[in-house]
């Protein structure tokens, strides 16, 4: 396998768990409408690792971009 087509293959693995990530936060934002304030702090932070995840995500996949631009 060239290595254009690895590049490809994974950008589309990166494009998959970026948009889980995206479900994943909504579902915790949905979630954390219908509970307690005692359990909010829990889905506060859920969200906020998710965020970062995803910030993580779309650095690597524009890195990854570039980098197929390059060859």
């Amino acid at each position: 396998m060239a290595k254009i087509d690895k590049i490809k293959e994974f950008i589309g693995f990166l494009k998959a768990v970026f948009i889980t990530s995206i479900i994943i936060m909504s579902s915790l934002i949905a979630y954390l409408y219908n509970k307690t304030i005692e359990d909010n702090y829990l889905v506060l932070f859920a969200i906020v690792i998710d965020l970062i995840i995803i910030v993580l995500l779309f650095k690597k996949t524009i890195k990854e971009i570039n980098l197929l631009e390059e060859l």
